[in-house]
């Protein structure tokens, strides 16, 4: 494997999707999923997966895979099966470039890669200082409710009320909670927020622990800055 892929990481929220793809757009790259979530099909706006789909110009691999009632694939199987997309994108001439946030795949692709080197590089995105993390979730509360969640969420309850989807997804408990009339709306915004928080900081605690993940100060409003500092990071 001549091309080594780069590996994209960060909390939720934090702007992986649109630094991966601009990032993909300018190496001539492909996108590659590492979130457990993603691997889903129908519950685009629940998962947060509509964020990539609306990215064009770059080719995706590994989303939508399973129906929801179906397991999730084994981290030692994902990571597994992210060596061998990465493999053919860099026989292509491309750029792999791995992008997610999971706590569950990526200590097994970590592990994968230690075996035989295929990612170059770690990088991860950080919010920036002093950012206002409630309200950044709470502005994408209110955007997935214009986007029809609570549409999406009530045809999961239908058809698929006992999937991972359903039961552990942050952006659907509390909503179904609410549907039910358990809750206010107002309380089940609430707890998205709290629930994405409690994730985050999970996920940075994850994180940390590799050192060799270099990171990034993201502020979603200057993302060529962000691209320049991983372009410098890709030549150094």
């Amino acid at each position: 494997m001549s091309i080594k892929a780069i590996c994209l990481i960060g909390p939720t929220g934090s702007g992986k999707t649109s630094v991966a793809f601009s990032l993909a757009r300018n190496v001539k790259g492909e996108v590659v999923n590492l979130d457990k979530i993603y691997t889903y099909k129908n519950f685009p706006i629940s998962t947060g997966l509509s964020d990539s789909l609306k990215e064009k110009g770059v080719k995706r691999h590994l989303y939508q895979l399973l129906t929801p009632a179906k397991t999730i694939i084994s981290p030692k199987k994902y990571a597994k099966m992210i060596r061998k997309v990465c493999i053919e994108i860099s026989q292509k001439g491309k750029v792999p470039i791995i992008e997610g946030g999971s706590t569950t795949y990526f200590p097994a692709l970590y592990e994968e890669n230690k075996k035989k080197i295929f990612i170059g590089h770690f990088v991860g995105l950080k919010f920036p200082k002093n950012i206002d993390l409630s309200a950044k979730i709470e502005k994408r509360v209110s955007i997935a409710i214009g986007e029809d969640l609570l549409k999406e969420i009530r045809m999961g309850i239908k058809k698929y009320p006992n999937s991972l989807i359903m039961k552990d997804c942050h952006f659907v408990v509390p909503m179904v909670r609410y549907l039910k009339g358990d809750i206010s709306l107002k309380l089940a915004k609430k707890e998205v927020v709290e629930r994405c928080l409690g994730y985050i900081k999970r996920q940075m605690k994850c994180f940390l622990q590799y050192k060799d993940i270099k990171w990034i100060e993201h502020n979603s409003s200057k993302p060529a800055v962000t691209i320049n500092e991983i372009d410098k990071l890709l030549r150094g």
